[in-house]
């Protein structure tokens, strides 16, 4: 996928789940943004969308596919963790409803 992905390209589906995703990023500290973003964390709050666990990981893998994040493993635990493709749709899906974190995600990269 290219760098130009939009949050027009993700269906409503993705939409809630990247957006969750984003939620945990923005959540995380400075000294690990990612602290709170692993796979189990992203599952619980989707389901409250009304999304299975076979939707969840489905959506999960298009987006990794998609270049929109990459998992790291540590300690037995998924982590997924923003990758600068995804600029442009972050800055988008902060925008919408489908973010529900007050606290705005500035990529590390960025800070």
């Amino acid at each position: 996928m290219s760098d130009n992905l939009t949050e027009k390209d993700l269906d409503v589906q993705e939409k809630k789940v990247f957006g969750r995703i984003i939620d945990m990023w923005s959540m995380g500290s400075e000294e690990d943004p990612y602290a709170l973003s692993t796979v189990s964390e992203v599952m619980k709050y989707s389901k409250t969308d009304g999304l299975s666990e076979e939707q969840i990981l489905t959506i999960l893998k298009k987006l990794e596919e998609d270049k929109l994040f990459h998992m790291d493993d540590v300690n037995g635990k998924a982590y997924i963790k923003y990758n600068v493709e995804a600029v442009q749709i972050v800055k988008e899906l902060q925008k919408t409803e489908y973010v529900h974190s007050r606290n705005k995600f500035i990529p590390p990269d960025h800070r």
